[in-house]
């Protein structure tokens, strides 16, 4: 067992450092996706995030449409021991005021998409029914989501062209528990 910054927090919920979940089902994950547009068909940005603990990984990504511009920007990195730690390659989410705040950052790449943006909650986040779905006699899906919508601010860089962002609209939602990830894991023997 390794500590990490959050061990330093009064937030455990299980008999384990912060940086190990409760559960070792590999496909255990804790994300981020966010959609922000001006209200119009003229642009869509997608943006997620995700860690998954049990498989020492986290990614992000962005996608945007503009006219006839389709872009897609990925990254991913091992977890290292740090879950706090939200960047991944140009990427990173800070919380400025939780359930109310955040900024997403998307840095300068080769990639020519690039953005600031902060998310402010128009209404409070709202928890969603636990999902659960056992197949099998193994759980497949044991998850909790909440849903936010809200408003961006901010600027997004497309080509060289710097759109702004004030006010736009959108919706997040923060996801986390188990659900079938990556590669799937062979079946139970009957």
């Amino acid at each position: 067992m390794t500590l990490s910054p959050l061990d330093d927090l009064p937030i455990h919920q299980a008999p384990e450092v912060m940086r190990h979940v409760a559960t070792s089902d590999r496909n255990f994950y804790d994300r981020y996706y966010f959609n922000c547009h001006p209200g119009s068909d003229e642009l869509m940005l997608i943006v997620g995030m995700g860690q998954y603990p049990n498989l020492g990984v986290t990614d992000a990504f962005a996608v945007v449409r503009h006219a006839h511009v389709h872009r897609v920007v990925r990254a991913s990195r091992e977890l290292g021991l740090d879950r706090m730690d939200t960047g991944v390659g140009p990427f990173r989410i800070e919380v400025l005021e939780g359930l109310k705040r955040l900024r997403v950052v998307l840095e300068p790449n080769e990639h020519g998409l690039s953005f600031d943006l902060t998310w402010t909650g128009a209404i409070p986040a709202t928890l969603e029914p636990r999902h659960f779905v056992r197949w099998q006699e193994r759980v497949i899906f044991d998850s909790v989501r909440m849903a936010q919508t809200g408003n961006w601010s901010g600027s997004i860089v497309l080509d060289s062209r710097t759109i702004p962002v004030d006010t736009w609209m959108g919706t997040r939602d923060r996801s986390w528990g188990i659900r079938p990830v990556g590669e799937p894991e062979p079946p139970a023997s009957r």
